[in-house]
């Protein structure tokens, strides 16, 4: 990756030459701003390092005479240790790209490690985008720019199919025209966008036109696009805002996902997979509000394995912790959607299953208690007490006096011999 070094200092020449070539660079030095100008015009360059003070001229004045030559998009950082305000607005109002002090070489050598990753498309972008478009000379440098990223990209050329396909698709940018084939406008699409589920209407939107007016550039900002870049495109530009918003969504993609592990884990009992009785406690009350709402029939099974503690004495806790996981896989694969399966301590389990009247929970516990009773996990032998109870139909009760009723089918089955499920009955009507 070639660069040229302008500066007039021997000794801060060498210390240049060997930041370049530690990284990899190759680089050619020079001490004159004229010889350097001439130097560009017969040599392609990716970088240029220039000093404020050249023999000639100011590194302030070479940088204004290389973009008069059209070398709008070369980068140019300048190393100096003059670092007055002044100094640093001019540099930047010449087109400097970035300034820095020439003691700070730790600042420098960073920003050459990320502009070599840059340029060697180490931080190519992965992601899908939507590109509607339907100028061909537009479209073909788009595109050619959007594969260099390593982005992969639909195309369409109106509004309406954008839609469609928006909907039918994940993306990770919106890239669209504001004049499209069609009746609906980019404007249009974008608001469309932004009115959708939450996840969808959270893809970034990047904006390309040709219309220049400030107002139009304001009201699509206001619809809802993250971005605006005016036509003819710049290719490097409209790269860097594409890379921001990809990875600003990326990242915002992480941090979603991350948060939904934490709350799984928080709601999630560790051993078995299955919810957790903190989990219970804000769950199983919406169930009861919505039973009681609907009159939906609502039925608890609480499921205790019989002698666990002469299970963990016998064979140890790491094969009891084995007997707890395969019968909650057992509880997990007997549930329907809508079930929900829990640990609520210990040896003893919870299921919670609306649209079920009692006699068909004590139904589906006794193919459990069954099948329970032929797991053998690691050959240990194993049965459990099931205790069921529905929730009354029209009563306001708390998920506690619920579990206290259900709990009490379970003593009961307990005390009849244990292996059994017991039906338990409404205190004032007995419920059977």
């Amino acid at each position: 990756m070639p660069v040229l070094v302008l500066e007039p200092t021997k000794t801060y020449q060498l210390l240049l030459e060997s930041l370049f070539k530690d990284r990899g660079f190759q680089i050619v030095c020079l001490d004159s701003g004229a010889l350097g100008l001439q130097q560009i015009m017969e040599e392609r360059f990716d970088l240029i390092c220039v000093a404020l003070h050249l023999k000639d001229m100011s590194g302030i004045d070479f940088c204004r005479a290389l973009r008069d030559k059209n070398k709008e998009n070369l980068p140019v950082i300048m190393v100096t240790s003059d670092m007055r305000k002044a100094v640093f607005a001019e540099g930047m109002a010449a087109g400097i790209t970035e300034v820095f002090r020439k003691e700070d070489l730790l600042a420098i050598t960073k920003y050459l490690t990320l502009f070599k990753e840059q340029q060697a498309g180490h931080l190519k972008v992965k992601g899908t985008v939507l590109y509607v478009e339907n100028n061909d000379a537009s479209l073909m440098l788009v595109q050619r720019l959007l594969a260099s990223m390593g982005l992969r990209v639909i195309h369409v050329r109106s509004a309406e199919e954008a839609y469609k396909e928006f909907n039918a698709s994940e993306y990770d940018l919106v890239l669209t025209d504001t004049l499209l084939n069609g009746p609906m406008s980019g404007l249009a699409l974008i608001r469309e966008i932004r009115g959708g589920p939450e996840k969808k209407k959270r893809v970034p939107i990047l904006v390309i036109s040709s219309l220049e007016d400030t107002s139009r550039k304001i009201e699509t900002l206001r619809n809802g696009a993250n971005d605006y870049v005016s036509k003819p495109v710049i290719p490097e530009e409209l790269a860097a805002r594409i890379r921001n918003l990809i990875g600003n969504k990326k990242l915002a993609d992480q941090v979603e996902r991350q948060q939904q592990y934490l709350k799984e884990m928080a709601m999630t009992d560790s051993l078995t997979s299955l919810y957790n009785r903190h989990c219970l406690t804000e769950i199983a009350p919406r169930y009861i509000s919505e039973a009681t709402r609907h009159d939906i029939p609502l039925s608890f099974v609480v499921i205790d394995l019989d002698h666990f503690k002469k299970i963990n004495d016998t064979y140890g806790h790491s094969l009891g912790d084995r007997v707890l996981v395969e019968v909650a896989g057992l509880l997990k694969k007997s549930c329907r959607k809508e079930d929900l399966a829990a640990r609520f301590g210990g040896e003893e389990f919870l299921l919670i299953l609306p649209h079920c009247k009692g006699k068909d929970a004590a139904s589906k516990a006794e193919r459990l208690r069954e099948k329970i009773e032929t797991l053998k996990p690691n050959g240990i032998s194993v049965t459990a007490s099931f205790g069921v109870y529905q929730l009354p139909l029209g009563s306001l009760v708390s998920f506690e006096e619920v579990f206290v009723m259900a709990d009490r089918a379970v003593y009961e089955a307990k005390e009849k011999g244990r292996n059994l499920v017991i039906l338990g009955e409404e205190e004032d009507e007995g419920l059977s």
